[in-house]
Order: C-alpha cells, then structure tokens, then sequence
C-alpha cells in the first residue's frame, strides 16, 4: 500500500493530473471515431474537469478503505455515478445542451447516466485506487509542500481563466440557442395563420368560382351574339384573375422571409464548444442545426 498525503495541495495537484489524463483519453477517443482530431472537452486547454473531480472524489473515499476491493468498487460506482448526474442535469439546465448522451444505452436515466457508464466508472475506480494513482502518489510525495503550492497555484490561473472563458461561450451558446427557439415559435405561429388563411381563401375561392360560372352561363343565355358571349367571357376571366391568394398572403410572407433571415443571420462564429463535443444535444433541437451550419460556412 502506497502513502498519499491528504492535504487540498495534493489533491488539487491531482485534481489536474486526472483533468489532463481525462482530456487525453477522451480526445484521442473521439478523435478515432471522428476520423478526425477532435480537442475533446468543455474547455479550450487540456483539461477534462469531469474526470479529474471524479478522480479525486473516489480517491478521497477509496484511499482509506483500500484493504477491501468491494468497497473501493462500490463506492467508486455511487461517487461516480452521482457525479456524472448532477454535473449533467444542471449543465443542460444551465446551457440548454446535454454534453454526453446514454439516452440510447440499456438502463439508463434521462440520458445523464447508465448502468454501462457506472460498471465502468467502478472498474476505472478500482485501477485508479491499486494501479495509476500509485506513481503520482509517489512522485507528489517526494516534492516539497511549498513547490506542490507553487504548481498548484500556476496551473490554476491557467485552468480558472479558460474555465471562465469557457462558461461564457457557453452562456452565450444557450442564449443563441433561445433566441432560436423563440424565432422558431413565432415561425410556427406564422406558418399556422398561413395555412389558415389558405384554407379560408380556398373556401372563398370555391364559391367565387362557383358564381363566377352560374353568371357567365346566364351571360351566355342573355347574350344576343357570339360577339357578346365573348365579352362576358373574357370579363369574367378578368374578375377571376383578380382574386389573388398570394397578394392577400404578402404580409404574412414577408413576416416569415424576415423570421428566416433572421434565423439564418444568428451569430455562431465564436461558438467552438459543439466541435469540441460531436454528441452534444440540446431538447431544444438547435445544436444540430448549428453544426452542420458551421459545417457549411467552411465549405
């Protein structure tokens, strides 16, 4: 059994070698699912904060009751497994998207977390505990208290300032993201009036075309020559020229063209955090639009 110093210096130390191992692992992941490089993530730097909090919450728990197998792994599930639902529930709630999704996985609850998640988390818990947490454990140790602060205090400037910068993009993300939603709900609103009005016209229209004929039949009785059947006829082609459905729906388009534009105008040039998340969804049915958006802006 190896020695760990249970101070917040150390594990704030650890805190950060779990965030870059984390972000390792998921982003060379991805990347191979991807075909492509993929800086996995909620930030910009080299960190997965998820993994490095459930790493030093299992380790906080495990480290003293390392003689029991059984009990790292169940604890290391339960830690886990809460973690990976609170964090989930209040970054939808939060930001409007769902960073990872298990809602297609067996046994699963609202998509934040599964039973295969949670077998996994309890596995990672058992090597974390017994096999790689070992060599950190030892070469923490054998630092001195002042340059474990040291270390500490750089890489947290650098970890607070991208993780600031990165709830903004996020913030800013969930504001486009409802500003969307709303545009889609007045677009939709246009469109049922639109319809409505369609039908109402199409009524009216069946019933101008249906006078329209009795007139041009009795015209056509009344008439004395071919000359003035002719005039009936072309002045009633006229009348029912006139009644235009499209003229009487104008205001309604332009107010659809002008909702689509602006839709089509939402800034999304500095939102980064979907590229760096391909199984990010939001219930609000945006996020998809804004990456294959993205995508064509490139192209």
């Amino acid at each position: 059994m190896y020695r760990l110093e249970m101070s917040i210096w150390t594990f704030l130390f650890l805190f950060y070698i779990y965030c870059f191992l984390g972000w390792c692992f998921e982003s060379i992941y991805v990347s191979y699912k991807e075909k492509r490089w993929v800086n996995r993530g909620f930030m910009k730097g080299p960190f997965l904060p998820i993994y490095g909090t459930g790493a030093v919450c299992i380790l906080f728990f495990t480290i003293p009751l390392m003689k029991s197998y059984f009990s790292v792994y169940f604890i290391s599930v339960v830690v886990a497994t809460l973690l990976e639902l609170v964090v989930g529930f209040l970054m939808e709630r939060t930001f409007k998207v769902k960073y990872w999704d298990y809602s297609n996985n067996f046994c699963n609850y609202k998509g934040y977390i599964c039973l295969k998640s949670s077998i996994t988390w309890g596995v990672m818990g058992l090597l974390i505990t017994y096999v790689i947490n070992e060599p950190f454990a030892k070469f923490i140790n054998s630092l001195n208290t002042y340059v474990i602060i040291i270390i500490d205090l750089l890489i947290s400037i650098v970890f607070v300032l991208d993780l600031v910068n990165s709830f903004k993009a996020a913030y800013n993300l969930s504001k486009i993201i409802n500003l969307n939603n709303k545009l889609m709900n007045e677009l939709n609103e246009i469109k049922i009036v639109i319809m409505a009005s369609i039908d109402e016209k199409k009524e009216e229209f069946a019933e101008k075309r249906a006078n329209l004929a009795i007139e041009i039949k009795e015209g056509i009785e009344k008439a004395l020559s071919y000359t003035e059947i002719d005039d009936i006829i072309l002045e009633k082609i006229d009348e029912l020229r006139q009644f235009d459905i499209d003229e009487h729906l104008k205001l309604w388009r332009d107010k659809a063209e002008d909702l689509k534009e602006r839709i089509e105008n939402i800034d999304i040039k500095n939102i980064n955090l979907l590229k760096r998340n391909p199984s990010a969804k939001s219930r609000l049915g945006f996020v998809k639009e804004i990456k294959e958006r993205t995508k064509r802006k490139k192209k």
